[in-house]
């Protein structure tokens, strides 16, 4: 009796094992298929976005453009459309446009200064050519050319005007040598005359003026002379008569 009351008891207390099984397995299956579920929608959306972006590539670039160009064309339309109130026209300040004829006047002053100063350097050339022409050396084609020893006291100006010729005339002879650099008994200068005349018999210094043309002084100057004397056999310097 006693294992009987045991036996419905445990028959009682048993639990229906096929439930307990049963159960997860469901829960699985539902999890499972919400997995499915989020993936499915996942890959929805994201077809969905490709395709969008699709869409916007393959709008050609014409149409971008035109959309470009006709922003600021609406945007004069409307300006245009919108009229500007009385106070606000008022409240503007007024801007004075220079005209094209002032643009003429100003630049006819500018040039005006440029040509004055471009006549002016014109002037200054031909003045500087016409001094030049006027201070430049001819040295004497005829005569002879005499060598002269610098004596003592004498000086570059002395010496030219000896031998009655210019101090110009005197340097283009002589370019290579310095009017103040030079030295008694060494410097050595190229003068022009008209001839050396060696003295005869009865050839006194006014006779020789005579066959040569130039002055007693000029002769007497050119050959340190004080006296209007010349001994037999000695050479007269002859300048010209008018300064070279």
């Amino acid at each position: 009796m006693q294992f009987e009351d045991r036996e419905n008891r445990e028959q009682r207390n048993e639990r229906p094992k096929e439930a307990t099984r049963n159960l997860p397995m469901a829960v699985l299956l539902v999890l499972v298929g919400i997995i499915f579920a989020l993936l499915y929608i996942g890959w929805k959306y994201m077809s969905d976005d490709t395709n969008g972006n699709e869409d916007l590539t393959a709008v050609p670039a014409d149409t971008v453009a035109n959309a470009i160009k006709k922003q600021p064309e609406e945007e004069k339309t409307i300006e245009e459309e919108t009229p500007i109130s009385s106070s606000t026209a008022e409240a503007l300040p007024e801007v004075s446009l220079a005209k094209t004829g002032n643009k003429d006047e100003a630049s006819a002053t500018k040039e005006e200064p440029k040509k004055e100063e471009l006549k002016k350097e014109e002037k200054a050339v031909k003045e500087e050519k016409v001094k030049e022409e006027k201070t430049k050396v001819v040295i004497p084609s005829g005569g002879e050319t005499y060598t002269h020893t610098v004596g003592d006291g004498e000086t570059f100006f002395g010496i030219a005007n000896r031998y009655n010729m210019k101090k110009e005339t005197l340097k283009a002879l002589n370019p290579g040598i310095d009017e103040n650099g030079i030295k008694v008994g060494v410097t050595k200068l190229k003068v022009r005359i008209k001839a050396v005349h060696t003295v005869g018999p009865g050839d006194i210094i006014r006779v020789v003026s005579n066959k040569y043309g130039v002055s007693q002084t000029l002769i007497m100057q050119a050959n340190k002379k004080t006296k209007n004397y010349a001994a037999r056999g000695e050479k007269l310097i002859i300048p010209f008569s008018e300064k070279q």
